[in-house]
């Protein structure tokens, strides 16, 4: 480790917006030396708590002390002009330089290469190598393995299960968060520590939503017991009441004696009612005290539409099929491509950043560049087929939400609105413009206008669905393709994700 005597504490952060609305309050931590995975759904403040760490931004109330300076590395940059070697000077000329640490980020790497034609994994990787060179302290990575594919986010991983300093990790990516010792969780009631990697986190998370689920409907059947039973009991003593009056009446009793015993009974009512009010009142008080307890998560309500593909009918073939572009002379793939798609079958489409996958889609689509030569054969069958990119360019961007998904809903327009709030779309968000959302909302709208869609998708492909999102809808958009009907094609890098779609088959394209 570069300092074994590093720590950082907070105590009662809070950060509002600008328009002054709070995104987190009243977090509180202290850090050493550990290796902590920050997650939490999006929108609730993970990146703009690492900027604060980091000294980039300052909290609306609380304060922090820090022994060392913070490392903050985004999610993106933008490379310079230069070759790799000129941006990692620093690295050769500083105290702290470890090459066990750089050198496995570095060893494919040629310094002599431009920074601007790295690939986006090599490009992290080099912004990593070159952070390492300033680290004395914490060092931040936010979501490091975004856009990656596999072996990037091994080099990534690697990196991360041999760093001995203090490091904060931001991160949906499952697999990476298990490299971790430590999971924090940054949710509207505050942070919570986790103590262990992901797989332990996920087990207490599991545990905890069903502790505080049963609480809620306990204080729930409690309340609804108390009302009822208050109800019974006022019930019964007007009954009672108006028994006493029949019997009153027919007695011949003194109109005094009647009117002191009507008294009584109703001051017994109204003991009888604030007695069982106040019972109620606390019930209800404790009920909605467990709701605001409740951890608000983003969840996704997808749901997919009903749809069927036959076994046997075909989806997509290819036969020795191989692609050149206009500018080269080499074909994309060293082998050519021979496979068959029929029925209902999930495959994942899988290969190095630049392998030509988003080329062949585009072929399967029928979008691919007409300066394209296509060797050997290919066939689609016919299905209705949905395609979801990495840039969300169904939709317009010009366009309201709201806009974008009427232009071709089978709902009408109140129905359509009630569907885009399971979408987390309500009141205001359904107007806002494409161009303002954030990545993960934009993902969630271009999945609303396909699955809103007249015609329902029978075979969807899907590039990289899981880069925006939080882990809890990261479950939900899993738990909503399993129970897809039709042909299923992903482009992911997430082998955790594929696992628990129930990928079938790996079709591999290699260069």
């Amino acid at each position: 480790m570069q300092n074994n005597l590093f720590q950082v504490t907070a105590r009662s952060l809070a950060f509002e917006l600008p328009q002054g609305d709070p995104l987190f309050s009243n977090v509180s931590f202290t850090l050493n030396t550990e290796r902590v995975g920050l997650v939490g759904p999006n929108g609730v403040g993970k990146s703009t708590l690492a900027k604060i760490l980091a000294g980039s931004l300052s909290p609306y109330s609380g304060d922090i002390q820090s022994s060392h300076a913070t490392t903050y590395l985004s999610q993106s940059e933008e490379a310079p002009q230069g070759s790799v070697g000129e941006y990692l000077v620093n690295l050769w000329e500083s105290p702290q330089s470890r090459p066990e640490l750089w050198g496995p980020l570095l060893q494919d790497i040629e310094l002599d290469r431009r920074a601007q034609d790295l690939s986006g994994g090599e490009w992290m990787r080099v912004r990593i190598a070159e952070a390492l060179s300033r680290v004395g302290g914490l060092l931040i990575l936010d979501e490091p393995t975004n856009n990656l594919d596999r072996e990037a986010r091994a080099h990534i991983a690697r990196f991360i299960d041999s760093y001995e300093g203090p490091l904060l990790v931001i991160s949906h990516d499952r697999e990476l968060l298990n490299y971790v010792d430590v999971i924090w969780e940054l949710s509207n009631q505050g942070l919570s520590i986790y103590g262990g990697n992901y797989s332990f986190y996920s087990e207490q998370k599991t545990a905890e939503r069903t502790l505080q689920q049963e609480k809620i409907d306990r204080a729930r059947r409690e309340k609804k017991k108390l009302e009822r039973e208050h109800h019974e009991k006022l019930e019964s003593q007007e009954k009672r009441m108006r028994q006493g009056e029949r019997m009153a009446a027919r007695g011949g009793l003194p109109r005094i004696l009647i009117g002191g015993l009507k008294r009584r009974a109703e001051e017994t009512r109204g003991r009888i009612h604030s007695h069982e009010e106040k019972r109620v009142e606390k019930a209800q008080e404790d009920f909605q005290n467990l709701l605001a307890q409740e951890k608000k998560e983003n969840r996704l309500g997808l749901e997919l539409p009903e749809t069927s593909v036959p076994e046997g009918k075909l989806v997509f073939e290819t036969q020795a099929l191989n692609i050149q572009f206009a500018s080269q002379e080499k074909h994309l793939w060293s082998q050519p491509l021979t496979v068959t798609m029929r029925g209902p079958r999930r495959w994942a489409l899988s290969g190095r950043n630049g392998v030509g996958k988003s080329t062949f889609i585009r072929l399967l689509i029928g979008s691919a560049s007409e300066s394209l030569r296509i060797f050997g054969d290919w066939k689609k069958g016919d299905l209705h087929t949905a395609f979801l990119d990495q840039s969300y360019s169904i939709l317009k961007k010009d366009q309201s939400v709201l806009d974008n998904i009427m232009s071709c809903s089978r709902y009408d327009l109140i129905e359509t609105r009630n569907r885009l709030a399971r979408f987390q779309f309500t009141g205001e968000k359904v107007n806002q413009k494409i161009e303002t959302l954030s990545g993960g909302e934009k993902l969630k709208a271009a999945l609303a206008k396909i699955l809103l869609a007249d015609l329902a998708p029978h075979f969807l492909i899907l590039d990289e669905p899981t880069n925006n999102l939080d882990l809890e809808s990261l479950e939900v958009l899993e738990n909503a393709l399993n129970e897809y009907q039709g042909a299923l094609l992903v482009v992911s890098h997430d082998e955790v994700f594929l696992k628990n779609i129930g990928i079938e088959e790996v079709c591999l394209l290699q260069s």
